[in-house]
């Protein structure tokens, strides 16, 4: 059984153009992230970062569990 590969010409041109970003910017995704937000911030659009988890302190970044998981707990109520 032969198996043809169909190629989808929009995926195509995403991969080519990633490809011309990534040799822009010397594949530095933190170079090209400044230059989009500074692009961005140009047209008008306010830009919101999610804060990391120093920020929200890493015991909140912990706390994943829904309050109707509790019973999944250790009993001392600390590890999840």
């Amino acid at each position: 059984m032969t198996t043809t590969v169909r190629r989808d010409p929009i995926i195509t041109e995403l991969h080519a153009i990633r490809e011309r970003l990534a040799e822009r910017f010397h594949n530095d995704l933190a170079a090209y992230s400044e230059t989009a937000d500074a692009h961005c911030r140009a047209l008008g659009f306010h830009i919101v970062h999610s804060p990391t988890d120093k920020e929200r302190g890493a015991a909140n970044a912990r706390q994943v569990l829904r309050p109707a998981d509790q019973d999944l707990r250790d009993t001392d109520g600390t590890n999840p």
